[in-house]
């Protein structure tokens, strides 16, 4: 009896201290006219330093063609408070809006599309993924 009690207790902490699930997808297939075309992972070594020093589980890159080009990179954070540190700290670039929604902080970099179309990628893309 002690012994189930021990490997149940096991199974419990094993599931509480587990990470993210590796085969949750961080990207929509499409949001708005955009249609994903490549996704990869990102290195650690390649997550600047501010936002690994926030504390990251993973990150992503994905492209989008439709009404331009999208770049997109998904820092899945360790906590909600991390994510909206980083946004809160990012440092704005042309052509490149960030958000944060619970854990991920998500940076958007567009080529040839209006700003317009980009906010509803956004969008979408937070209501599909949960991003």
């Amino acid at each position: 009896m002690l012994r189930l009690i021990l490997v149940l207790l096991s199974l419990l902490l094993i599931a509480c201290c587990s990470g993210p699930r590796p085969d949750a997808s961080l990207f929509p297939e499409a949001a708005g006219p955009w249609t994903l075309k490549q996704t990869a992972a990102v290195a650690p070594d390649q997550v600047p330093e501010p936002i690994r020093r926030l504390g990251i589980w993973r990150a992503g890159d994905a492209s989008y063609e439709g009404a331009g080009t999208l770049k997109v990179r998904v820092y899945e954070m360790t906590s909600s408070a991390a994510a909206f540190e980083a946004e809160q700290t990012w440092r704005a670039i042309a052509d490149t809006v960030v958000c944060h929604k619970e854990r991920f902080f998500t940076v958007v970099h567009w080529e040839n599309a209006d700003r317009a179309a980009v906010t509803v990628f956004v969008r979408e893309m937070e209501q599909r993924s949960g991003l």
